[in-house]
C-alpha cells in the first residue's frame, strides 16, 4: 500500500521565488511523495537586501557579461505553482532565544499537522526553537556549511581559488534531531566568474529538496535518518563568516578575479590545450605512472578517453580525436601493426555533434560501443560490424537526458549503466553518478537505481574509463573535477552492487604530479595487461 503523501508548508519572503527554487517546487507537485497544503508569507518588514556599492556593480556587470541562461534567480510568481493552497501571514519577532515568530503563527502553521516545513528565502529563525512540523524546517544553504557562513553565494569560493563549492540541505527543529544535514555535495568552483558559478550549482542544488523528500516517503523515516548520517558524523567544525566586500577589501577581491581573467584571456590566445597518451604493458592497477610511454599527437589536434580491446592478439586503443580548427570531436582507433608497433589513428565514428569517451564492450561475442553524445542529449548504442572500424548505430539506450561518460558492465546476470548526468539541464553533469539497471542490454528497460544519485561529489561522480573486471572484484575508475576538468582520477573498488544498494570505495589514486608538463590526467584503462592513460598539457600555438 502507497504511503500518504507527506504534508508540507512553505515560508516565503516574498510572493516571488527564483526560478531555481521554482523548479524544485514544481518537481514536488508534480510527483507522488509530498504534496503543499499551507503557504505562509512573510507580512512584516523585509529583510534589508542593500549590497556595498563596489560590489554591487562588479555583480551586475559579471551577470551580464558571464551569466548562463536560463536564469537561476529569474522571479516566478507562487500563485501559479501553488494554485489553491491556503494562505496566511507570518511576522518574524524577536524573541529570548533570537528571531522567531509570534505565537499566533506558530499555532496556525501547527494546526496543519505538518510533516516538513520548507523555507525558501526566508529571514534566519531560531528553527530548532520553533517545532513547526514532525521532520522539522527544511532549508538550503548555499555554499560549505562546514567551513563558512554569510556570503554572497558562490563569490568567495572564486576570490579565495577554492577548487570546489558546497551546497547543503539542512533540518532544524523536528522530532528527532535539533539540527541535522539532510543531503550536502560539492561543485566545480568556476574560477572566471561569480555569476557563472552560482548558475551552475544552484541548478544542481535545486534537486536536494525533492529528492529528499521522495527518499524520506518512499523508505521511512528510519531508513531515511540512517541515509544522513555520513552527513553529520562531525558536527563540530571551524566556521568563517563571510559577507558582501565593500571599499578596498572589494576592490582587492574584485582585483584577484580580473587578473584571473587576463591570465585565461592570455592562454587562450597563446596555447592550445592538448590531451595526449601514455601507456604501459607492467604497470596494471597502479599510480605508478613512471615508465609509461608517451603517444603523442600532432600539434593541431589531441587523444583521448583512452577505452582498450585486444583481439588476436592485438591491442586497440579507442580515443575521442578532435581537431583544433574544428572544436568537435570524433572517434578513432589506434591499432597495432603485425610488429606490435602502433599505426596511425583511423576515424570510425563521426557526427554532426561533439562525440568521445567511446566505451567499448563484448555482449553475446559481438562488440558493441556507447560513446558520448551529449550534444544529442541521448545515450546510444553502436554495433560493429566490421572490426575495429565499421560501426553502425543500434538503439537508444536513453534519450532527452543531459549524460556523459557512459560505461556498462555485465554483473550477477544484469546489465549496469553509469553515467555522469545532471537532472537540470543547465547544471554541470560532472557533479553526480546515476546508476540505470537492466535484464537484457537490447530492447531492455532501464531502471533507475533508488540510491540515485548514488555519488553527489564533483572529486569523485565522473566516470573516468570502463569498469574493470579483476580477480572476480569490480573497479571504477572516476574523475577529479574539482581543481580543473578531469584533474585527476580515482581507482574505486565496488564493495555492493545491487537493485538496492551501491557502495564503493577508493583504493588508488592518481593525480598529475609526476611531470611538471602534465597538468591533469582524466581516463583510465586497463586489460590484459595493457594498461593505458590520458595527460593534459598546453602547448605553444607558435614555436
Amino acid at each position: 500500500m502507497q504511503p500518504q503523501k507527506l504534508r508540507l508548508g512553505i515560508l516565503l519572503e516574498s510572493p516571488e521565488v527564483p526560478a531555481w527554487a521554482a523548479r524544485a517546487i514544481q518537481r514536488i507537485q508534480t510527483g507522488d511523495s509530498a504534496e503543499f497544503v499551507l503557504l505562509a508569507l512573510n507580512a512584516g518588514s523585509k529583510a534589508d537586501q542593500h549590497q556595498p556599492f563596489i560590489y554591487s556593480t562588479f555583480d551586475w556587470l559579471d551577470r551580464r557579461l558571464f551569466g548562463r541562461q536560463p536564469d537561476p534567480f529569474a522571479p516566478t510568481g507562487i500563485q501559479s505553482l501553488l494554485p489553491n493552497v491556503p494562505e496566511i501571514g507570518v511576522m518574524p519577532v524577536h524573541g529570548a532565544g533570537g528571531l522567531t515568530l509570534r505565537a499566533s503563527d506558530i499555532s496556525a502553521i501547527r494546526e496543519h499537522e505538518l510533516d516538513v516545513v520548507v523555507s525558501i528565502c526566508f529571514e534566519s529563525l531560531a528553527w530548532e526553537n520553533l517545532q513547526l512540523a514532525k521532520y522539522g524546517v527544511w532549508y538550503y544553504y548555499h555554499g560549505d556549511d562546514t567551513r563558512m557562513t554569510g556570503g554572497p553565494a558562490g563569490f568567495w569560493e572564486v576570490v579565495e581559488g577554492r577548487p570546489e563549492t558546497g551546497a547543503a540541505l539542512l533540518a532544524a527543529g523536528g522530532e528527532q534531531f535539533d539540527t541535522r544535514v539532510l543531503y550536502r555535495s560539492f561543485f566545480f568552483t568556476y574560477p572566471l566568474s561569480p555569476a557563472r558559478q552560482r548558475s551552475y550549482y544552484f541548478w544542481a542544488a535545486a534537486s536536494f529538496l525533492p529528492r529528499q523528500l521522495e527518499y524520506l516517503h518512499r523508505f521511512g523515516e528510519r531508513k531515511f535518518w540512517q541515509s544522513t548520517e555520513e552527513f553529520n558524523w562531525q558536527l563540530s567544525h571551524v566556521v568563517r563568516h563571510y559577507e558582501a566586500p565593500s571599499g578596498l577589501k572589494a576592490l582587492r577581491a574584485i582585483g584577484t578575479i580580473v587578473r584571473g581573467l587576463l591570465k585565461e584571456l592570455w592562454r587562450r590566445v597563446f596555447y592550445l590545450d592538448q590531451w595526449f597518451l601514455l601507456f604501459s604493458q607492467d604497470k596494471g592497477l597502479s599510480n605508478d605512472i613512471r615508465g609509461f610511454e608517451v603517444l603523442r599527437p600532432p600539434k593541431d589536434r589531441f587523444w583521448a578517453d583512452p577505452h582498450i580491446v585486444q583481439q588476436d592478439g592485438r591491442y586497440y586503443i579507442f580515443v575521442e580525436e578532435l581537431l583544433h580548427g574544428t572544436g568537435k570531436g570524433h572517434l578513432s582507433v589506434i591499432g597495432q601493426d603485425a610488429m606490435r608497433k602502433w599505426q596511425a589513428p583511423v576515424k570510425i565514428l563521426e557526427k554532426s555533434y561533439h562525440l568521445s569517451y567511446p566505451s567499448v564492450f563484448q555482449c553475446d561475442g559481438k562488440y558493441y560501443m556507447v560513446p558520448e553524445t551529449g550534444g544529442n542529449h541521448s545515450i546510444d548504442l553502436y554495433e560493429c560490424v566490421e572490426f575495429p572500424h565499421k560501426w553502425q548505430f543500434k538503439q537508444t539506450l536513453m534519450q532527452d537526458v543531459r549524460a556523459v561518460d557512459t560505461s556498462l558492465v555485465f554483473h550477477s546476470g544484469k546489465w549496469w549503466l553509469f553515467t555522469g548526468m545532471a537532472e537540470n539541464p543547465a547544471a554541470a553533469p560532472n557533479v553526480e553518478l546515476f546508476l540505470f539497471y537492466s535484464e537484457q542490454l537490447l530492447g531492455g528497460q532501464w531502471t533507475a537505481h533508488p540510491q540515485n544519485p548514488v555519488i553527489s561529489d564533483v572529486k569523485r561522480a565522473r566516470p573516468a574509463g570502463a569498469i574493470i573486471q579483476r580477480d572476480g572484484k569490480l573497479f571504477r575508475p572516476s574523475q577529479d573535477c574539482s581543481r580543473m576538468y578531469g584533474y585527476g582520477i580515482d581507482l574505486n573498488e565496488i564493495e555492493t552492487l545491487s537493485e538496492t544498494e551501491y557502495c564503493e570505495r577508493p583504493i588508488i589514486q592518481i593525480r598529475p604530479d609526476w611531470d611538471p608538463e602534465v597538468l591533469a590526467t582524466h581516463t583510465f584503462a586497463s586489460q590484459d595487461g595493457l594498461t593505458v592513460i590520458d595527460a593534459f598539457r598546453r602547448v605553444r600555438r607558435i614555436g
